[in-house]
């Protein structure tokens, strides 16, 4: 695989967070943001040495932690690192109100080092053949206007595949019209239940209603999503798993990996939700540039996220046997476990990959 066949690149933040707990010591320099975490879900199903078709532009400060910085460098990615010599990393506050990681508040302690998309001009990303993006709907538009003009120089002909989640602070009812704007120009358009139900005006539901949220992500494919009318919602929905709406097929839902009835508490393994739902959508960007399909794609996006619940930041990786472990889990033998588990096809061709 050469460095410059890419796969997938996210374009989200690299944020090092403080996370608070109450009656707890703060934990520092955690690693986060939507471009870490996107670029963990896809990580996880590209093992090396696929993962060198991982691009991944890093925009840091000089007090970037050289273990972070090693800890990147030993995913085997291609990973491009843009360091300010003057200016703090990206930086966070997340402070849970309880002990069980659920209400919570987050808000950036530093100016926020985006990726500006002049930056990827002669480099490996720019030919990457899909993205995912984290942004307001007015920016989204600006952006994708701007890399495909920027493509266009380079000779990509090809249209990348495009996965927008909308910024959560930009879903609001009076964004609504510009968000329906912007879906028309991605492949993708993933919020998760709660922004859907902010753009409708509806207040913070304290279930997912599984009739509204199809009823809500049909606007949008009224309306259009993506070239053509081609592209696909798909809506996260935490305890409730996912659904995929597109125009040709019914929904789908699909359950997440660690399940628990209402009323339950959630499965042991299950520490912190953060990431997960910018995870599942690299996740699914690989499992849909490897197979074609959109729903086994949301299957990879499902595991994929559950390495995200185990730990507070980043799943472990090591390599103690043949295949690479994640929290010592082979990736494939849980999105196979998944997919028998709710009748999707056999998968074993998928276990053979070193």
């Amino acid at each position: 695989m050469h460095t410059h066949d890419i796969s997938f690149t996210s374009l989200g933040l690299v944020v090092l967070d403080e996370i608070r707990l109450p009656n707890a010591k703060p934990l520092t320099d955690i690693l986060g943001g939507s471009g870490a975490y996107a670029t963990l879900g896809a990580r996880l199903f590209l093992p090396h040495p696929q993962s060198h078709s991982l691009g991944w532009m890093v925009h840091v400060g000089s007090d970037f932690p050289r273990p972070i910085e090693d800890r990147l460098q030993s995913w085997g990615v291609t990973l491009i690192l843009q360091r300010e010599s003057n200016i703090p990393s990206t930086r966070g506050l997340l402070e849970y109100k309880d002990s069980t990681f659920g209400p919570k508040e987050f808000k950036y302690t530093t100016p926020i080092l985006a990726i500006e998309d002049n930056s990827l001009k002669n480099t490996p990303p720019l030919k990457s053949r899909a993205y995912h993006y984290l942004e307001t709907p007015q920016n989204i538009i600006t952006r994708l206007l701007s890399i495909l003009a920027l493509r266009g120089k380079a000779g990509a002909v090809e249209r990348p595949l495009i996965i927008w989640e909308p910024a959560p602070y930009s879903c609001r009812v009076e964004n609504l019209e510009s968000c329906l704007d912007a879906a028309r120009m991605v492949d993708v358009f993933s919020p998760n239940h709660l922004e859907l139900a902010a753009l409708f005006g509806q207040s913070r539901p304290a279930v997912a209603d599984k009739d509204k949220i199809e009823s809500q992500a049909r606007r949008f494919l009224d309306s259009g999503v993506g070239p053509g009318g081609k592209g696909i919602i798909i809506v996260r929905a935490g305890e409730c798993g996912c659904v995929i709406v597109s125009r040709d097929m019914s929904p789908i839902w699909l359950p997440p990996f660690y399940r628990s009835r209402p009323g339950e508490k959630p499965d042991a393994k299950v520490v912190d939700p953060t990431g997960a739902g910018n995870a599942f959508l690299g996740a699914f960007a690989i499992g849909y540039l490897q197979t074609g399909s959109i729903v086994e794609a949301a299957c990879y996006g499902t595991v994929g996220a559950s390495f995200t619940l185990e730990q507070v930041g980043m799943p472990e990786r090591s390599n103690d046997t043949e295949e690479e472990l994640w929290n010592g889990a082979s990736v494939f033998s849980r999105l196979h476990e998944y997919q028998k588990t709710i009748g999707f096809p056999d998968i074993h061709r998928h276990l053979n990959l070193k």
